[in-house]
């Protein structure tokens, strides 16, 4: 009996106990689907970030009052020790690095905002216009323009807060109180889809106007945050050990216990890397848990056909077939098995996973994914086959032929 003759002889074997085979390859579905998809939503996540990245610049770093590395540590910055500042003197020290192409300060805050008898609480960036475009990539304009150098009184909107902020949609032209102060709308920006930059939700107004109105919940010379880009053909990584000996030497802070961060696209990614490769092992574990069950059941149906075909092996034995042959007979059911479950698990995992993409989360299905499945799904059954054929060939062929 040749290889297509013994394919064809598991075939028809399965097809005889269809249920119980459907029931075995159920297992095998369940084990790939879930890996399809739960590896699939972490590549398409890291692919999602590398975007933003991309967006972010590798050339940009930005310096927070923050240890981020703290906060992440307490679930986030609401909940990480004391923040330190940043002031106008740790400006002037880090202006000075020679691979600093383009550094410009930034005031936020949270104000009042009113526009046509509604009021909310915004989130504010006070700017310095001539300087704060050029630092930022997701900065684009869909509809008027960007505040102009020494411009007082005007506000930039982020799509979102224009469009969902208030009931009414934010109008080019529109006047906006911010802290009881009038301030008009001059341009509205492009959406930018990124949660690193966080510029969608963001009311942008003239630096001046912004320390104005956030006065009394700032320090004198106080600023929120440095945004820097470095000169093309400057390594980012040797101009951010520069600039944070700068502000360890400001701050009279060691490493250990510092109170600020500075927040490059290496870092960003070197965090990214770490949360995803945590998340994929424990998705990987849970798939893991699911596939190893359903080698389990295919074990569990080899020995159970072998019980039930032991005249039919008897037979085999009797009509000259050796051993090796049948180990190889009952290896190509099992794998069958594994394969078939490979297959419909690829495909379903592939649906869920477009779903997924449709309903807004990030995903993916790379090359390496789809040849994972398929081999490790054939691999299942063929390890979890093993063993029932050897059985099955080991078997005295007078002894199987008792058998009813």
């Amino acid at each position: 009996m040749n290889l297509p003759d013994m394919v064809a002889y598991a075939i028809r074997s399965l097809h005889i106990r269809s249920l119980r085979s459907w029931l075995t390859i159920l297992g095998i579905i369940v084990g790939i689907t879930s890996m399809v998809l739960l590896v699939g939503m972490v590549q398409g996540l890291k692919n999602d970030v590398e975007d933003q990245l991309q967006a972010f610049g590798p050339r940009t770093i930005i310096i927070t009052p923050t240890d981020v590395t703290k906060a992440a540590a307490y679930g986030g910055t609401t909940m990480a020790p004391t923040a330190g500042k940043l002031y106008e003197t740790d400006y002037e020290r880090v202006r000075r690095v020679a691979a600093i192409d383009t550094i410009t300060k930034v005031i936020m805050g949270r104000m009042n905002a009113e526009y046509k008898d509604e009021a909310i609480s915004a989130s504010v960036y006070g700017i310095d216009a001539d300087k704060y475009q050029s630092t930022s990539e997701t900065l684009e304009i869909d509809t008027g323009r960007f505040i102009s150098a020494n411009e007082r009184g005007a506000v930039v909107f982020g799509s979102d807060i224009a469009e969902n902020g208030f009931k009414k949609k934010v109008e080019l032209g529109s006047v906006i109180k911010l802290s009881g102060k009038q301030f008009r709308v001059v341009g509205i920006l492009k959406k930018s889809g990124s949660s690193i930059s966080g510029v969608d939700n963001v009311i942008f107004m003239p630096l001046e106007d912004a320390r104005q109105l956030l006065g009394d919940s700032l320090a004198e010379n106080e600023i929120s945050a440095m945004r820097i880009i470095i000169k093309d053909g400057s390594d980012p990584d040797e101009a951010a050990n520069d600039i944070e000996a700068i502000m360890l030497s400001s701050h009279r802070v060691t490493e250990d216990n510092k109170d600020f961060s500075l927040v490059t696209a290496s870092f960003i990614n070197s965090q990214v890397e770490q949360t995803t490769s945590l998340l994929s092992l424990f998705l990987g574990a849970i798939a893991g848990i699911s596939l190893l069950v359903g080698g389990i059941g295919i074990s569990n149906t080899m020995f159970m056909s072998i019980l039930e075909r032991r005249r039919e092996i008897g037979v085999l034995k009797a009509v000259g077939m050796t051993e090796w042959k049948i180990m190889q007979l009952f290896v190509i059911e099992s794998s069958l098995i594994g394969i078939a479950g490979g297959v419909l698990g690829l495909v379903l995992g592939a649906a869920l996973l477009a779903l997924v993409g449709a309903l807004g989360f990030p995903s993916a299905l790379p090359s390496y994914v789809v040849a994972g499945a398929l081999v490790f799904s054939a691999a299942i059954g063929f390890i979890s086959g093993f063993l029932p054929a050897r059985q099955a060939a080991k078997l005295d062929p007078v002894e199987a032929l008792r058998y009813e």
